[in-house]
């Protein structure tokens, strides 16, 4: 049903449902407002544009997520969002936060203080000594996880200078110091992720460039580090990353803390200098993620997007999924700008309890609940369609009837090739005596020799009158007979004794007395019954 004009007195939009708590919004002209006590969305682009409304009590949204830069958004959709306690964040094309806010945190003008003179005290040593010891710990952990899944060779080898850097990390005294041990434990990580390997959907795979194939390294070759992204692999985690500092700045301010005064960054012009200090513990948990990705999704060439400039950018379908999946960190980020504003609250410059209103630890310290470690949960990796890279549901490696078939024909045309190739193979040079010219050619002889051998003996002996001759006497005798046993008895192949056991073929009846002969433990050739000899020959299979 098409929706009428929104304008129109008797207008009707179709409601639009967040997944997860996150609303992800992208397209041209993008407009959010607020109609009728609702929120009313316009994304999208020509035909997949899309019109609809946000109920405030029964759609659950915590977090409007925008990707672009064309649009607009009402100052009662701001309110909007702040009376059901949402936030909201801007992400542009290239994965830089435009914008990021929450709803309104504590505001203690002490602890902004305090933060502000953390740099230069010992409190900004312990806080960023804090923040990188869980970071490499947690680094550790990801490639020790997931080295098996990925295949990372030098996991363990990267282990081992991480646990060196960890050392170094305690020594150290001072932010500089403590900077050092970090980029000795990036070197070695990163490297272990050389040579990871990007899936692409098969029809995809040819047209893909070498270079969006494996993971080579974390710096772009435009900026010389991680920005602008020229793989698709880093344009994931870039992506990722700034959908963690959106939230990071959020929960910054929920606990009453400035997004923009650093510790471990430096201050800079239009920064959140402490959100990118808050989110390095939580770095490594979207590292899994994204390995966990990789080993389980074909992308899709139309996932990414070159520009002008050979930057590689992540598209909207993807971008969707991935800040739907990026949520599930917001309770990590949560814990650590609570630790980090408890830690400058305890410095003496702000003197007092703060406020845990991401995670209520004090509420549940207050009724006596047990202290219990949190744990954060990983979200799951998506999974797609093997042959056009489209999303799946379930266990599924193709997303509809036309992928399954396409697939099934690539299978067989995979397995006809390997067939040719192993028989071109086998009968070339050096290939199996019998396949070669000179070993047909003893099989021809000895075919030969065979019907010789018939014929000799047709001459001598009567034809068995009974059919059932053999069945009856000769092949219930051959049972505990080893195949072997049989094959020196007479001289046949492996594979014809098998079948002769097994009830598949009648032999020649001048086998007959030496089969019966095997049965008995010895080969003079005596025959197994006195009608042995009378039945007569089918050579049929049963």
């Amino acid at each position: 049903m098409r929706p009428q004009a929104i304008d129109s007195p008797n207008s009707w939009l179709p409601e639009i449902r967040p997944r997860n708590g996150v609303l992800v919004i992208s397209g041209y002209g993008v407009d959010i407002r607020v109609w009728r006590g609702y929120l009313r969305i316009s994304d999208g682009v020509g035909r997949s544009r899309r019109n609809g409304i946000v109920h405030r009590s029964v759609s659950g949204l915590e977090r409007l997520v925008v990707i672009g830069h064309t649009g607009a958004i009402s100052l009662d959709a701001i309110r909007w969002l702040a009376d059901v306690g949402a936030g909201y964040s801007q992400i542009d094309e290239d994965s830089r936060v435009v914008a990021a806010f929450g709803p309104r945190g504590t505001n203690r003008p002490a602890l902004i203080r305090a933060q502000a003179l953390a740099a230069d005290r010992q409190i900004g040593v312990e806080i960023t000594r804090r923040l990188l010891r869980e970071k490499l710990r947690r680094q550790r952990e990801c490639l020790a996880l997931e080295k098996k899944e990925m295949n990372i060779p030098g996991a363990d080898a990267a282990g081992i200078e991480i646990s060196a850097a960890e050392g170094m990390l305690e020594a150290a005294d001072a932010v500089g110091g403590l900077r050092l041990a970090e980029a000795r434990a990036a070197a070695a990580y990163w490297g272990a992720w050389s040579g990871i390997e990007v899936m692409f959907a098969r029809r995809d795979e040819a047209m893909a460039p070498a270079h969006w194939r494996t993971f080579t390294s974390r710096s772009s070759v435009i900026t010389g580090g991680p920005r602008l992204a020229v793989s698709p692999a880093n344009a994931i985690l870039n992506y990722l990353y700034s959908i963690v500092e959106a939230e990071s700045a959020i929960a910054a301010r929920a606990v009453g803390l400035d997004p923009g005064l650093g510790v471990l960054h430096a201050d800079q012009p239009n920064r959140d200098s402490l959100a990118d200090d808050l989110m390095e513990p939580v770095r490594p948990l979207v590292d899994r993620y994204v390995l966990r990705l990789l080993a389980s999704r074909r992308f899709a060439l139309s996932d990414f997007h070159e520009t002008r400039q050979g930057v590689c950018r992540v598209t909207t379908r993807l971008a969707r999924e991935l800040a739907e999946a990026a949520q599930a960190w917001r309770p990590a980020v949560g814990a650590v700008a609570e630790d980090v504003g408890a830690m400058l609250g305890g410095s003496g410059e702000a003197p007092g309890k703060l406020a845990t209103p991401l995670s209520g630890r004090n509420r549940s310290a207050g009724r006596g609940a047990s202290s219990r470690p949190r744990r954060h949960t990983q979200p799951e990796a998506g999974r797609s369609c093997a042959e056009c890279g489209s999303p799946t549901l379930g266990r599924r490696s193709t997303c509809s009837d036309a992928c399954e078939e396409a697939a099934r024909a690539r299978g067989l045309e995979a397995f006809v090739a390997a067939g040719t190739r192993v028989l071109s193979a086998r009968h070339g040079p050096g290939a199996a005596p019998e396949l070669t010219e000179a070993g047909r050619g003893r099989l021809r002889e000895a075919a030969s020799g065979r019907v010789a051998e018939a014929r000799e003996w047709q001459r001598g002996h009567a034809w068995p009158s009974d059919p059932g001759a053999f069945g009856r006497d000769v092949l219930p005798r051959l049972t505990g007979v080893p195949v072997r046993e049989l094959v020196e008895a007479t001289g046949l192949s492996e594979q014809y004794c098998r079948r002769i056991k097994r009830g598949l073929v009648v032999p020649h009846p001048m086998w007959w007395e030496r089969l019966g002969g095997a049965s008995r433990g010895d080969t003079d050739g005596a025959p197994a019954t006195s009608e042995m000899a009378e039945a007569p020959v089918t050579g049929r299979r049963r």
